[in-house]
């Protein structure tokens, strides 16, 4: 039911019991005066109405309230439904990057490893071409020097 229309149909209740309860008043006062066997008739149904209007209200209160813990409740298992789903993917993502991490930590250093016997077989490569270089300037120079 709409919030506007609720107010209308509670306002025109309260109007209807104010209404009625003056109305028995009156007529109580008025009965009294007359008819006594009446008026408590008429004060015993002025009661009962009361008293029934009351028991309706009480249950309409109770059965919004049941309604509102129910809603409550499942929008908290909602909620934590959410969260631990939410969580569960946040962890699985991270789970995947750490994987995947690991993985280019572990190819770095096979790199780096593979790059430092390369620059080490490299050097001993051009230790060996500097010495038979050497060697081949130093015959060379002994060979001009005693053609000389």
């Amino acid at each position: 039911m709409a919030p506007a229309k609720r107010r209308a149909k509670v306002r025109m209740v309260r109007e209807r019991s104010t209404s009625a309860d003056d109305e028995n008043e009156a007529t109580t006062d008025d009965v009294r005066g007359s008819q006594g066997s009446d008026d408590q008739s008429v004060s015993n149904m002025a009661k009962a109405l009361k008293e029934s209007s009351r028991r309706r209200r009480k249950a309409r209160r109770s059965k919004i309230e049941k309604e509102y813990r129910h809603e409550m409740e499942q929008l908290e298992i909602s909620v934590a439904a959410n969260l631990n789903d939410i969580s569960s993917k946040s962890l699985k993502m991270h789970e995947s990057r750490l994987e995947r991490l690991k993985a280019l930590l572990d190819k770095r250093a096979m790199l780096e490893t593979e790059m430092e016997q390369n620059a080490a077989t490299l050097e001993r490569a051009f230790a060996n071409v500097n010495q038979e270089l050497q060697a081949v300037l130093v015959s060379r120079i002994q060979s001009n020097s005693v053609e000389k």
